[in-house]
């Protein structure tokens, strides 16, 4: 027996925010808000650690970075097989790592920074496309080490897995081939099929 819902005899306006007057302040104040959220998440995680036994950040989790000299930043189910990839190519010597963003609204650039600032070469792997634009995340990245002095050598940003399509182990070795190129790659698409591209059709008139 909701106290609010939708009722053609009693009809509501359901979240409505301010008029023109009163907007800019409210954005601000929502901003001002996720920026209290951002010391807020990491506390509130350990307090479920401590109930649960699980623990995570929050905001990012590392793994294999400490001395990776190539890391892929990534979000989502992605990263479970980028661990697996990861865990074959340290086993001969490899150095890589991969670092999850866990939370990517309040966006935590400056734990991303601390993380990757003394890494030689990023990846950003996107599941995502801004058409006639840059991929999301690698776009948020990137902000991240505006203006920095210390920073990777190179922020490459790899687009994979759009519209469903598995994301499998050798596509995670493709990225981490081309990243041992000197070569910066932007937005590029990876088991991508060109094939596809070369379909025609009969026009109609």
């Amino acid at each position: 027996n909701a106290p609010y819902k939708l009722d053609v005899e009693k009809p509501l306006t359901l979240g409505p925010l301010v008029d023109p007057e009163y907007y800019m302040e409210a954005r601000y104040a929502l901003n001002e808000t996720h920026r209290e959220a951002m010391v807020l998440i990491p506390k509130i995680t350990e307090e479920f650690a401590k109930i649960f036994g699980r623990t995570h950040n929050g905001l990012i989790e590392g793994y294999q970075i400490k001395d990776a000299e190539k890391v892929i930043v990534a979000m989502g189910s992605t990263c479970g097989t980028i661990r697996e990839v990861i865990d074959e190519m340290r086993s001969k010597g490899k150095k890589v790592g991969l670092l999850k963003i866990t939370a990517l609204r309040p966006f935590p650039a400056q734990q991303i920074y601390e993380a990757l600032k003394s890494t030689v070469k990023v990846a950003v792997v996107d599941r995502a496309l801004s058409l006639g634009s840059f991929a999301p995340l690698a776009s948020e990245i990137k902000a991240a080490f505006f203006g920095k002095t210390k920073k990777p050598k190179t922020i490459s940003s790899f687009i994979v897995g759009l519209g469903g399509r598995d994301i499998t182990k050798d596509s995670i070795r493709e990225i981490f081939r081309l990243m041992g190129s000197a070569k910066e790659y932007q937005g590029e698409f990876i088991d991508l099929k060109p094939e596809y591209l070369k379909e025609s059709y009969e026009d109609p008139v």
